[in-house]
């Protein structure tokens, strides 16, 4: 056989074997509910952090403010947006590691599942609350 056509044939294997892997792993309810969930906030978070970067009139963004010291990050106004990057990062490195386990028929899987599903959940609330905090300060 060519090589073209090893190729072709193990990656058409690979992308059957995955996407019977994914559509495995996304029929219960709880899956879907809570990435759908995920995939709301990260779109919430990319339309906020796009709200303050043209609303914002300077070039310059204050990012982190302490009560102790006062302003102690300032960065660009595009540096908003690396906030729901690491909330997209975080949602795809969550579901490769859950899909790890998944594939490995791990017996507890909804322990794993639930656990790393509210870790991600309170982690996209402190996210957005330093999104909120980003804009109080700049705006108000």
């Amino acid at each position: 056989m060519s090589l073209f056509v090893k190729i072709y044939d193990r990656s058409s294997y690979f992308l059957n074997n995955l996407k019977s892997l994914l559509n495995n792993f996304y029929r219960p309810l709880q899956t879907k509910a809570f990435f759908s969930f995920f995939i709301i906030l990260n779109i919430f978070l990319w339309s906020f952090s796009y709200y303050i970067y043209n609303n914002v009139t300077q070039d310059r963004l204050i990012l982190h403010y302490n009560i102790d010291i006062g302003i102690d990050s300032i960065g660009d106004k595009h540096d908003v947006f690396l906030i729901p990057f690491v909330s997209l990062f975080l949602i795809f490195i969550n579901t490769i590691f859950l899909l790890f386990f998944f594939k490995k028929k791990i017996f507890d899987f909804r322990f794993i599942f639930y656990f790393n599903s509210i870790f991600l959940l309170i982690t996209q609330i402190f996210l957005f609350l330093s999104i909120l905090t980003i804009y109080l300060i700049n705006f108000r």
